[in-house]
């Protein structure tokens, strides 16, 4: 069976308010295309198909209008399960129509181990002598809310509490490895299990760094899921890699980049072929094109002027994008720059239209311009004019944590901060999610 891996989608995200529907929409249409190009026969999507657990109905249609589109690739089936910013209840709301189109969403974990298990056939003309063949066994595990791991036990220490997290996980896994291997009525068919944590020895982008658990970085190493797992596809890290140098062990990338830092590597999703258990996996790493460039240019005033000019007059022989180019600008300066943005924004935006002409396109839009201190001039009277909205929650923990200097040495109790910091982010999080 040929299957594509993907994962990260975020539906309905948008960066720096700005909205990304249209990125979206060209990104899945070539995701159906090269779902039928590759013959691809089953989907994966390891989690976080949308951005918010209350999305928007724009992002909603998205996510409809793409599962209605598959059948007519050819795919026979789909597995998608939820990640830490789905709403394990809206994503199982259609459970029974899906499952009757062969699609199926494992939202949240299940009361039962043995419903997060699909026994996949092959079916159609395609499969010629193997008509009705158990092709894949697949162990669906979504991301794993505090309600489902259990660990919170009021007293214990924090060291405690992380070695819970990481038992809780792998015992899970155990569990629902051993309802597969129940489950397949051939011991040679292979079998494949998802995952929406980030695991030991993965690597992030510098902007996203969420680890989910109190266990930070260590939740689950790429030996410890259990050895009945053919592949195992991995979301929440939006860098495509392998884990623990394996090769059958690893997260897709997310399908657009949603930072600026994760423009400045390339997006993919991985196509593979499992044909039988044990078998050594090779996967093909395809590059999803990029719809919308996102361009960070960081330097003195004067150097960001060359660059940004240099890119402008670049767009304009080029003929300019399908979809305008986004900017973020850092400029290093010892002083305040108040008319900054509005120089920059001279460079990239055309002179007003003369009467009766059609008005030009700008070359590109800067969402972000801020100014940071040369390096070595930084102090915390500079540190707090930082823009919170440039920072992620931790960053912000951080500050308040050390005086609002973002370069203090942490403080010896810092961890434990940090990690009941996000334990009640995450209990936080379950609250918002809508009733089960």
């Amino acid at each position: 069976m040929r299957i594509l891996h993907t994962s990260d989608w975020h539906l309905g995200h948008r960066l720096y308010d700005r909205d990304r529907t249209a990125e979206h929409t060209a990104a899945l249409a070539w995701l159906l295309d090269t779902i039928a190009h590759e013959k691809v026969e089953l989907l994966v999507v390891a989690g976080d198909v949308f951005d918010t657990m209350n999305p928007s109905n724009a992002a909603r249609q998205l996510y409809y209008d793409f599962l209605g589109k598959l059948p007519a690739t050819g795919c026979r089936a789909a597995i998608i399960v939820g990640g830490n910013h789905d709403s394990p209840s809206l994503l199982d709301a259609p459970l029974g129509l899906m499952r009757n189109q062969n699609l199926h969403v494992v939202g949240g974990k299940r009361a039962e181990t043995d419903d997060q298990v699909f026994r996949l056939t092959l079916t159609g003309a395609d499969a010629g002598a193997g008509e009705g063949r158990e092709a894949v066994v697949v162990a669906a595990v979504p991301f794993l809310r505090e309600r489902d791991l259990r660990y919170a036990i009021a007293g214990e220490a924090p060291e405690a509490r992380k070695d819970r997290v990481r038992a809780s996980i792998l015992e899970h896994y155990e569990r629902i490895g051993a309802a597969a291997e129940r489950l397949r009525a051939d011991p040679t068919t292979p079998i494949l299990a998802t995952g929406h944590l980030f695991a030991a020895g993965g690597t992030d982008a510098d902007d996203k760094a969420s680890h989910i658990y109190m266990a930070d970085r260590n939740n689950i190493a790429a030996g410890q899921f259990p050895a009945a797992f053919d592949y195992v596809a991995l979301g929440h890290i939006h860098q495509a890699q392998r884990v623990g140098g394996r090769e059958a062990v690893r997260y897709s990338g997310s399908l657009i980049p949603l930072t600026f830092g994760e423009a400045r590597r390339p997006q993919t999703v991985a196509v593979f072929d499992l044909v039988h258990a044990g078998q050594d996996v090779s996967v093909r790493q395809l590059t999803v094109p990029r719809f919308r460039q996102l361009h960070s240019m960081r330097g003195t005033a004067a150097a960001v002027t060359d660059q940004l000019t240099a890119f402008a007059a670049e767009q304009r022989l080029d003929g300019g994008a399908a979809l305008t180019p986004w900017l973020e600008i850092r400029v290093e300066t010892p002083h305040p720059l108040p008319t900054l943005r509005d120089e920059l924004r001279t460079i990239v935006e055309p002179a007003p239209a003369a009467a009766g002409e059609a008005p030009v396109p700008p070359t590109a839009e800067i969402l972000r311009t801020s100014t940071v201190r040369p390096a070595g001039q930084v102090s915390a009277a500079a540190a707090a004019t930082v823009d919170l909205s440039e920072l992620n929650p931790e960053d912000v923990f951080f500050r308040l944590c050390h005086g609002n200097d973002p370069a203090a040495e942490p403080r010896p109790d810092y961890d434990d901060l940090l990690a009941s910091f996000r334990e009640l982010r995450s209990w936080l999080a379950d609250q918002d999610s809508p009733a089960e």
